[in-house]
């Protein structure tokens, strides 16, 4: 899909198919933009928090086009990325982006507006509803939560007295300014180093 910028963008449905689509689906983004590998000069990749296998699928792809290609990869946070391209979206003081975790719980950090930027001012955590609940009452009218299915959340943000944010605007490509912006400013670490913010121990099935 042709976006605004010269962004290309594809997207897969089927998550479940992740291993064997991932590689395929950079084919097909690449053919989209009629360029290849040895023009590409970056790798940006969300280093979560997100699903235990698609994280650790995607950042193992992401680190072997690296090192195979000899170029650098950036990591963005899902969470902030998902806040910065909120700010326009919200007048809120706090912005709270919102992620689903395993059944029932939910990712969420807050963000504080500190002049034309964000500052963290939670650390990530996981919770029920109804825990989630407790955490955004204190900042009743105060702040706006945002996630792409604001519909489980939706009953929590009226009862907390805060606003509720639909961020379907939010794509991979929503990951581009923040990666261009660490590698302007050279915060690349080493490959070695890259790992996925898993945020929850994984917990096999029985």
């Amino acid at each position: 899909m042709g976006l605004p910028g010269g962004i290309v963008e594809e997207t897969l449905r089927e998550w479940q198919r992740t291993a064997e689509s991932i590689i395929p689906l950079v084919d097909r983004v690449l053919f989209s933009a009629g360029t290849g590998l040895e023009k590409i000069d970056l790798l940006a990749i969300s280093s979560g928090p997100g699903s235990f296998t698609a994280l650790r699928i995607g950042m193992a792809a992401a680190k072997g086009m690296a090192y195979g290609l000899g170029l650098p990869l950036v990591t963005v946070s899902t969470m902030e990325a998902l806040a910065v391209s909120a700010r326009d979206c919200a007048d809120a003081e706090c912005l709270v982006p919102v992620i689903p975790a395993r059944k029932g719980e939910f990712y969420h950090t807050m963000y504080s507006r500190k002049d034309d930027k964000l500052e963290k001012v939670e650390k990530t955590a996981y919770a029920p509803l109804d825990r989630l609940k407790e955490f955004l009452e204190p900042w009743k009218e105060r702040c706006a939560v945002v996630a792409r299915d604001i519909v489980p959340l939706q009953e929590v943000c009226r009862a907390a007295g805060v606003q509720a944010v639909k961020a379907d605007f939010f794509t991979a490509a929503s990951l581009i300014p923040m990666a261009e912006e660490k590698f302007a400013a050279g915060d690349l670490p080493p490959l070695e180093t890259v790992i996925p913010d898993y945020q929850q121990k994984f917990r096999p099935k029985a």
